[in-house]
């Protein structure tokens, strides 16, 4: 999705995983399920055909939770990050500053620590050009918001 265009502060704004990362994973997904699909139609052996639906199962699973699941959410009052396995909420105050990796955002805490936004994550290639990146973009509108929270 889009980012903010205003310091609004009511609304959620929600960033998840690139339009294009996601098709591509859902493609790849889709194309487990038609090889699984066609050769059990062509009738491979019966223990062929249970491990290749279990690695095409494995594969959308694995999908599902790495490419459609993460997410992170400027909410009014906190910044709630949906990662791979778990769900966190930070207080903006306790946000001292979002840097863009190619890991993902990495929000340091006050106290917390560490906390990785994997859903946006900054290309290599930006970062050697030296170019704005989507998560330069993010990490920007993330303290904004920390800065427009500030008493």
């Amino acid at each position: 999705m889009a980012g903010p265009t205003s310091t609004d502060t009511s609304a959620p704004t929600l960033w998840r995983v690139e339009r294009a990362a996601r098709r591509l994973a859902v493609a790849v997904a889709l194309l487990f399920v038609l090889l699984a699909t066609f050769l059990t139609a062509i009738g491979i052996t019966p223990g062929g055909a249970v491990g290749l639906w279990l690695v095409a199962i494995a594969v959308m699973l694995a999908v599902w939770r790495w490419y459609l699941v993460p997410y992170v959410a400027l909410q009014a009052d906190d910044l709630e990050v949906q990662g791979v396995l778990s769900l966190r909420s930070v207080r903006y105050g306790a946000i001292r500053s979002v840097r863009p990796g190619a890991r993902g955002l990495e929000v340091q805490t006050a106290k917390e620590g560490a906390v990785v936004i994997w859903a946006i994550q900054r290309s290599k290639i930006s970062e050697w050009l030296h170019r704005e990146s989507r998560a330069d973009r993010v990490a920007a509108a993330i303290m904004e918001r920390v800065a427009s929270a500030s008493p």
